[in-house]
């Protein structure tokens, strides 16, 4: 009887994270239709402010792993890398550190892999007191 009652405990947790899944697809698939035509107008205009650039950036990164989603963040780098070249390669940096971690390794970058460690070392200590 133990044993049902964990099958159905295991069932309900499963349903419950697929439910869960399912409904981060829909939000990504929501951000994909939705940021499209906010991206090409905005990279349309003929200016914007490092502020509203950065802002743009900050709003793609967080679905940055999607590929339609990267596909915008990089539009906008783009359009952008000249006008404001220290914050697209300050967005750059933090999407690689983010989602690209392996071209990091072996550049003067590498560095960046590690910058949190001692942030977790410290919350480790921390909660092993």
């Amino acid at each position: 009887m133990n044993d049902i009652s964990k099958d159905k405990n295991y069932q309900e947790f499963f349903a419950g994270i697929k439910e869960l899944a399912k409904g981060l697809m829909q939000i990504r698939e929501r951000a994909a239709i939705e940021y499209a035509p906010i991206v090409e107008e905005f990279c349309a205009r003929k200016h914007a402010t490092a502020n509203e650039v950065g802002r743009m950036l900050d709003y793609l990164f967080e679905f940055a792993d999607d590929e339609r989603i990267l596909l915008m963040y990089k539009k906008v780098c783009r359009r952008f890398v000249y006008e404001y070249p220290d914050t697209i390669s300050y967005y750059i940096m933090e999407y690689r550190k983010e989602y690209d971690r392996e071209s990091l390794i072996g550049t003067e970058y590498e560095y960046l892999l590690h910058e949190d460690d001692e942030l977790f070392d410290k919350e480790d200590n921390k909660a092993k007191q």
